[in-house]
């Protein structure tokens, strides 16, 4: 497991829908106002409810009680076939709400793509916000299809974090529980990543992502060491365009490069 920063793309797409001050859920940004986020989230079995709009707050890019970037919910959709009481597999498959933001976050942001399947060279991890650690991001990148490596995934009892494909493009969310074809096209769901379009907040590079991974590697002696020889040094040996820039494609990369050692992934 390793603790994100969560002000850089893609990590900033990913945050926090707090409800009423009383529970948080992991959402992630699909678009320049919307926001998709567990349907279960948005209701309360004690009163037996659905909260309303003006009681949700989502927070990108969380980091340590920095909240600079947040918007208050405008409307919801619930997908169709989800029942709150319901434990039914066609409720679980549909445990999906499209969140409409008052504020266009994702300029700031970015967002995922979504894919409703995986294959088996595609490199997946589990990321976001945990039960006992709920201001940081988390990020487990050798929890992968591989059942042999189910002790690099998160415990249940970390509460549900998403499961994302990352490529040379970007990030996806791949829902462990796929979206109905019906909801899909009715929501229009990206089918590829967006980065950020302004860059107040967020970082459009994963310069930390990138330093950690130089670092775990061996091609990095230390954080402070020269990062952009040693990115060109890590292309090189990878077979990578020698740019030097720590980018998504590089991040991609490093990543596929600590599966193929950690979890002795053969790379496609």
């Amino acid at each position: 497991m390793a603790q994100l920063e969560a002000r850089e793309y893609p990590w900033s797409s990913l945050g926090r829908l707090n409800v009423a001050g009383r529970h948080f859920c992991n959402g992630v940004m699909v678009g320049k106002n919307n926001l998709l986020a567990p349907a279960s989230c948005l209701y309360d079995l004690v009163e037996g409810r659905w909260f309303q709009p003006k009681e949700m707050v989502f927070v990108a890019g969380y980091q340590r009680d920095d909240s600079t970037i947040f918007s208050t919910a405008d409307s919801y959709q619930i997908a169709r076939g989800f029942v709150p009481q319901n434990k039914s597999l066609k409720s679980l498959l549909n445990n999906w709400a499209l969140i409409r933001l008052s504020l266009p976050l994702g300029d700031h942001t970015g967002w995922v793509g979504v894919r409703n399947s995986v294959t088996t060279q595609d490199l997946t991890m589990m990321a976001g916000y945990r039960r006992g650690w709920e201001h940081v991001q988390a990020l487990f990148p050798l929890c992968n299809q591989s059942d042999v490596q189910k002790n690099k995934c998160p415990q249940r009892s970390d509460g549900p974090l998403n499961r994302y494909i990352i490529e040379e493009n970007g990030l996806s969310l791949a829902p462990n529980h796929p979206i109905s074809p019906q909801t899909f096209a009715l929501w229009n769901l990206p089918a590829s990543p967006q980065s950020p379009r302004k860059f107040q907040y967020v970082s459009p590079l994963p310069q930390n992502s990138v330093t950690r991974l130089l670092v775990d590697l061996g091609y990095l002696e230390s954080p402070s060491s020269e990062i952009k020889s040693s990115t060109r040094a890590a292309q090189y040996e990878l077979g990578f365009e020698q740019t030097g820039q720590a980018n998504i494609s590089t991040l991609y990369l490093l990543l596929r490069e600590l599966n193929r050692v950690r979890n002795g992934r053969p790379v496609s």
